[in-house]
């Protein structure tokens, strides 16, 4: 199952309606705000908005309103202002079908938009007029910046990094994203620490399946599949993910010690070989199970509310991160 096969018109509908509006509550002159509407039209699923209104209905019992929404659109122009700096970190060259931003444009242009759109988001985080949403984005922010410093780590081919770490820069990277979506829905619907806990930790499992699953797939993808660089590009730059950790623990001899010099002692080997050797390791299924455990633990959560149509509606996205 994929979140296309799922039913959310309505829900998407009416975020890209309010993205849509942003240009109006901009203090930008009208040439960036074109440029922000541009990469904020250019696809993307909203799974992040999806989650926050859809955590807010379920523990407020209320319907979303102009405050969830402002908070909702602030987490998806975060999520692509991060984009636009992590293509040019990662040297990308397509992002959803087409070239990266920076490509476009420049990078001057790509890092100058991305500090417009996080203020930008900054500024919609205040329309709710709640303080703890402001601190979880300015938080989200700090993590996502932080991820920069601590993946440049695992690029440098000193030493090997331990799946801890790997599962660390996953949390800074992905989980923070959707973590502050699940706790914003679930501050703005209560001020119970109980709730919030909860929704940390569904952001947290969520978002650890959702980039195991990425992970994984851009081994076993092409890149006109998913619509952006695949494993090659991480492959090039050498990080060590929770996947290449993995496979380097599983792997037979000879392939273990191709993998250690490639990524520890920056010895040559071509990326399409690397790929071959992380398809082939029995680390795939390993992950297979990783992401099945994390999934199962974050709709244990979820669980723990009454059964309610936002529930069954996060329950099902949580569901689509499945991989056979």
């Amino acid at each position: 199952m994929s979140l296309a096969n799922l039913d959310f018109t309505e829900e998407v509908k009416e975020i890209n309606d309010y993205l849509s509006t942003l240009k109006d509550q901009s203090p930008y002159d009208d040439e960036i705000n074109e440029l922000i509407t541009q990469i904020l039209q250019n696809g993307g699923k909203r799974i992040r908005p999806l989650i926050c209104l859809l955590s807010f209905e379920m523990i407020s019992n209320k319907v979303r309103d102009d405050s969830s929404f402002a908070a909702a659109c602030a987490l998806e122009v975060i999520h692509n202002a991060s984009l636009l700096v992590d293509d040019i970190f990662d040297k990308d060259i397509f992002r959803r079908n087409e070239k990266s931003f920076y490509l476009q444009y420049s990078t001057f242009a790509a890092i100058s938009i991305s500090y417009s759109m996080s203020s930008l988001a900054l500024s919609l985080a205040t329309k709710t007029k709640v303080i703890d949403v402001v601190d979880e984005l300015v938080k989200t922010i700090h993590n996502l910046s932080s991820s920069l410093f601590l993946e440049a780590k695992f690029r440098s081919g000193k030493k090997k990094m331990s799946k801890e770490e790997a599962l660390l820069l996953i949390d800074r990277k992905t989980s923070s994203l959707f973590e502050a979506s699940s706790v914003i829905g679930g501050v703005l619907g209560t001020s119970s620490k109980v709730d919030r806990k909860n929704m940390q930790e569904f952001g947290k499992y969520f978002g650890r399946a959702f980039q195991l699953r990425d992970d994984l797939l851009s081994i076993t993808s092409t890149v006109k599949e998913l619509g952006k660089s695949g494993a090659l590009t991480d492959i090039s730059n050498r990080i060590q993910t929770y996947i290449v950790l993995e496979t380097i623990e599983l792997a037979k001899k000879e392939e273990k010690d191709i993998l250690i010099r490639y990524y520890m002692e920056k010895k040559e080997y071509s990326p399409n070989k690397i790929r071959k050797i992380i398809a082939k390791s029995s680390s795939i299924d390993s992950i297979k199970k990783e992401i099945r455990n994390y999934i199962k633990l974050a709709i244990e959560i979820l669980e723990k509310y009454p059964q309610s149509e936002p529930r069954d509606k996060l329950v099902s996205i949580t569901n689509t991160l499945r991989i056979k």
